[in-house]
């Protein structure tokens, strides 16, 4: 159950980021808004390619944050699969510290 959860969660995360849509459209200008407007074929090419620079950065931000939370979300789920199991104990250990006078 919590598997089946934690890959639903980090198949989530990758469509809140697009992330296949960033890879496949890496190179693709980032609203190309006036490329076709300019007076000389050398302004129209500077356009686009800065265009597309623009766009090649903006998806790899993107691209860095999914994989940021992506990796965040693995840790987190690794800590929550070793301390939950353990989590029951607390009130135990508690009471035979409290017992044992150990003050925090």
């Amino acid at each position: 159950m919590f598997f089946e959860d934690f890959k639903k969660r980090l198949v989530d995360t990758v469509d809140f980021f697009s992330m296949k849509d960033m890879i496949l459209t890496l190179f693709k200008p980032y609203r190309q808004i006036a490329a076709g407007a300019s007076e000389t074929i050398l302004g129209g090419a500077l356009d686009r390619l800065i265009s597309r620079m623009v766009g090649f950065f903006a998806r790899v931000v993107i691209l860095i944050a999914g994989c940021f939370v992506l990796i965040l979300e693995v840790f987190c789920g690794i800590a929550l699969v070793i301390v939950w199991p353990v989590v029951p104990l607390l009130p135990v250990a508690g009471i035979i510290l409290s017992v044992m006078g150990v003050v925090f």
